[in-house]
């Protein structure tokens, strides 16, 4: 028994013995082909039902030419709409219901346009979703039926305004953006050609060069909605593509081309959605851009794993499979599953594909639909902790507050829920954060973290080596203020652990140390910091004048006293300077709303600073007993615990299970200032010692 029949809309249509002769069983290897008949007349449609047959092929000896649909269950476009399959076919002389997406995919083949194949492959109708023998093989023949098919045809959904007004956009913007990376390559051939370089929005240059026409921002987030259609966030697309380079891409009467999509997004929206201001969908622009960076990735993986990760090539040719494996599943966390145990099962055939390459059989979950979703999980989760030997899956698990109740184990990342994984906010995936090395002395040395896990535990705890660092005193939470981010510098010694002053370590620690392109963060940085600065306080001074709000400003002026007296730094105006700024301002209310528009725009320092702020509430900044400062998950409270776990390259934050108990619970990944090269192990009496996480 499935015990997620309910997620899947076909399960229970197609149990009964009605069905019983239309799904006779496959033999080995062999899938299940429509071929069209033509409409039959129905007294459930007006216009009469399409009526196929199913034949029966090997799928490796299939020598009759196909297509494989690649299309969403459920409405192309809204997320909660409930499909009560009021459409049918008719498959070997028997009605079979079907879904809105689905009946629209069949009727534009067959009847809107001419693009019908002899044979058509459709899940849906080709695999009988009520035999979980039969999904589970099928699901291992899947690689096999879309390589082999003579193209694929991606179904969108029926065409709309915004399909129409993108694909205007595109079908101008699209050949002109290939002449302008030719250009660009040509007149700089040793130049990078980055995310969001290419400004098609409103350089008025591009235009005339190019002779394009500048849209209005609504096109553009047309575009956004176009690309929010919810086959893009679909984890089986990934492989439907991949594995065969003939798409067809359809949303209704309109063609798309896969390519030029890529192009586009990450050479003109990219990571930063370059010149665009996208208000009231902002959170999809991200969405979008993750999308198709993981897609270009994956792509790429086909041929050779692309890792930049300094200590990927110091593993043995099994840990690199296995690294491989595991940041894919990672990554991939964000994007939809109908079945939450697909996440697992539809990234088996890239593992499957770099096993091959490498010459390796990799012990990976095959698939099968009688297991719990979280069961799923926790197997796949303990292989690949024991098989890596490494900890890096534990600055994955979501924020505390975040986490769904399960009884699964504080240390495993829930991959079945959909945003569950924190792979947007985790350190290691920042600009430089794989060149953290804090339990090593060395990226070039390669460390494995001794790990024992409970597995036949009802609590599956994970025992390993750990170091207590400290204990966490204070929490600073950035919705709480910029004053309040200030003022921790009040609260730490003279002079840090390091030898820094309190405000270097503190404009160190919210870019947790690293820019876009080194770590450490390199000294002219504190340029960027001190801009940043000048911009917090003209914005928080002009808010407490306009709100009348005597009690801020002179908090604000207390704090900058204190500072100068106790801890003064350059980034930190003086309070004589900050009465200049703040004059300045007053004297010029337009020129300072300029001013404060282009530093906001132009701040380096919160570029570097807002993956610290990402994902779900982002990170706390606390401060320990010792005087460490650091970053930690957002539900840190005081009394918390920072541990170095053996061979991590990050800190942990852990929380007394029970008093009276030894066993502790991840809150998550930390980052702390000073300790992040090694420098722990060089401590005087520093020892590991026991730690089980539950």
């Amino acid at each position: 028994m499935d015990p997620l029949a309910s997620v899947n809309p076909y399960v229970s249509l197609k149990e009964g013995s009605r069905l019983g002769k239309v799904y006779e069983r496959l033999p080995e290897r062999s899938a299940r082909f429509l071929r069209y008949k033509g409409v039959e007349p129905s007294t459930e449609s007006s216009h009469g039902l399409l009526a196929f047959e199913f034949e029966v092929h090997n799928v490796a000896d299939i020598k009759a030419g196909y297509s494989a649909l690649s299309y969403t269950w459920g409405h192309p476009i809204i997320d909660d709409f409930k499909d009560d399959l009021s459409f049918g076919v008719i498959c070997n002389g028997q009605c079979m219901p079907i879904g809105i997406n689905l009946n629209g995919a069949l009727q534009h083949v067959y009847v809107e346009s001419d693009i019908a194949p002899p044979l058509f492959w459709v899940d849906a109708l080709c695999i009988n979703q009520s035999d979980l023998d039969e999904r589970a093989k099928q699901v291992s023949l899947m690689t096999s039926i879309y390589s082999s098919a003579a193209n694929v045809v991606v179904w969108l959904g029926t065409d709309d305004t915004d399909a129409h007004e993108a694909h205007a956009l595109l079908s101008e913007y699209s050949p002109a953006l290939k002449n302008i990376i030719s250009d660009l390559i040509t007149e700089n051939p040793m130049g990078l050609i980055g995310a969001g370089m290419v400004n098609l929005y409103d350089d008025p240059k591009i235009h005339e060069r190019y002779h394009l026409t500048p849209w209005p921002m609504d096109a553009w987030k047309a575009v956004v909605r176009f690309l929010s259609r919810r086959w893009f966030s679909r984890i089986w697309i990934v492989q439907e593509l991949v594995f065969n380079n003939s798409h067809l891409m359809c949303c209704g009467p309109l063609r798309f081309n896969w390519s030029d999509l890529d192009r586009f997004v990450s050479l003109v929206f990219g990571a930063q959605w370059h010149g665009l201001n996208f208000h009231g969908v902002e959170r999809e622009t991200s969405k979008i851009a993750r999308i198709f960076t993981f897609h270009r990735e994956i792509r790429m993986s086909a041929t050779e794993y692309m890792n930049d990760d300094p200590h990927f090539n110091l593993l043995s040719t099994e840990g690199k499979l296995y690294d491989f494996a595991q940041s894919y599943l990672l990554s991939s966390a964000f994007l939809e599953a109908t079945d939450p145990r697909d996440r697992v099962f539809a990234l088996s055939a890239f593992v499957n594909a770099y096993g091959a390459k490498l010459g390796l059989r990799p012990i990976w979950l095959r698939a099968d639909y009688t297991l719990q979703a979280t069961e799923v999980m926790l197997r796949t989760a303990q292989v690949l902790i024991w098989k890596t030997r490494s900890l890096d899956m534990l600055s994955y698990v979501s924020d505390l507050s975040y986490r769904a109740e399960s009884n699964l184990p504080s240390w495993m990342p829930h991959f079945h829920v959909p945003g569950a994984v924190a792979s947007v906010e985790s350190l290691l995936d920042l600009h430089q954060g794989r060149k953290y090395h804090a339990g090593s002395l060395s990226t070039a040395v390669q460390t494995v973290s001794d790990v024992y896990l409970h597995m036949d535990s009802p609590g599956q705890e994970l025992e390993t080596q750990g170091y207590l660092l400290d204990t966490v005193e204070q929490i600073v939470l950035f919705d709480s203020g910029f004053i309040s981010t200030m003022e921790i510098c009040l609260s730490l010694p003279p002079m840090y652990v390091n030898g820094e002053s309190p405000v270097e370590a503190l404009w160190r620690t919210l870019i947790a140390g690293r820019t876009d392109t080194a770590f450490p963060a390199p000294p002219e940085t504190a340029n960027d910091f001190a801009l940043f600065v000048r911009a917090g306080l003209i914005g928080i001074s002009m808010e407490a004048l306009e709100a009348k709000n005597k009690d801020a400003l002179l908090r604000l002026i207390t704090v900058l006293g204190e500072i100068e007296a106790r801890c003064p730094h350059p980034s930190i105006p003086t309070v004589a300077e900050f009465n200049g700024i703040l004059s300045s301002a007053l004297g010029d209310l337009d020129g300072c709303l300029k001013m404060l528009t282009e530093l906001h725009a132009s701040s380096t320092y919160r570029t570097m600073m807002s993956p610290t702020h990402w994902g779900q509430k982002g990170k706390a900044l606390f401060r320990t007993r010792k005087g460490f400062l650091g970053l930690s998950p957002h539900s840190t409270r005081v009394g918390d615990e920072v541990w170095l776990l053996k061979g991590a390259r990050l800190f942990h934050v852990l929380r007394k299970a029970e008093v009276a108990s030894d066993e502790r619970v991840l809150l998550g990944e930390g980052y702390v200032h000073g300790f992040m090269e090694g420098e722990a192990l060089r401590l005087d009496g520093m020892n590991y010692a026991h730690v089980t996480i539950k």
